[in-house]
């Protein structure tokens, strides 16, 4: 009995998330289309028109960051808005990095504030222990984690699902299938 149960319980997580992923999908659609994006689209033109909806810069920043450390972080000042992400990786793994940022922007999380390692490299006049008392350590849950890296996960996807929309068709039934999506990008 407690194998059925365990079971059932399994599934109905699976259902929840599923239900979850679904709405996060809209609601990434609606906001990709304020943003007027519709198909191929890198990291950088996302944040670009990201930065002009919401009125102030946003800056991707490659660094060379610790590899037992963050990969990517989230900085938002006065004046504007930072990204910064390892440039010591793969293209790819760069614009993930930067889509799970963009993630926690689109989500409406608050800034990261806590990173004091990453910090201390964009800020390195400053003392480490002037840092750790000016910047708090805050403790997120793992769902806004989880929710920036749906994020993450749907605008690369859309991207190269659009991508391979554009690629030639190698026959007739391929031709076809682009042709029935291509009249609305926005389905992924």
């Amino acid at each position: 009995m407690t194998r059925v149960n365990n079971g059932v319980a399994r599934l109905g997580h699976r259902l929840r998330r599923e239900r979850e992923l679904w709405a996060l999908r809209r609601r990434l659609r609606r906001e990709l289309d304020n943003l007027r994006l519709h198909g191929p689209t890198d990291m950088a033109t996302v944040a670009a028109r990201l930065a002009e909806r919401r009125g102030r810069p946003l800056r991707l920043i490659p660094m060379a960051l610790d590899p037992r450390g963050p990969s990517g972080l989230w900085i938002a000042t006065g004046k504007a808005d930072y990204v910064c992400y390892q440039q010591h990786t793969t293209l790819a793994h760069q614009e993930h990095i930067i889509a799970h940022e963009i993630g926690h922007m689109l989500a409406t999380h608050h800034p990261e504030t806590g990173h004091n390692e990453l910090l201390g490299q964009l800020l390195p006049d400053l003392p480490p222990e002037l840092i750790a008392r000016l910047l708090p350590r805050e403790h997120h849950d793992d769902a806004r984690e989880r929710e920036a890296e749906d994020i993450a996960t749907l605008l690369l996807e859309r991207a190269e699902v659009a991508k391979s929309l554009r690629t030639p068709a190698r026959s007739h039934r391929a031709a076809h299938a682009q042709a029935a999506l291509e009249g609305d990008p926005g389905w992924v």
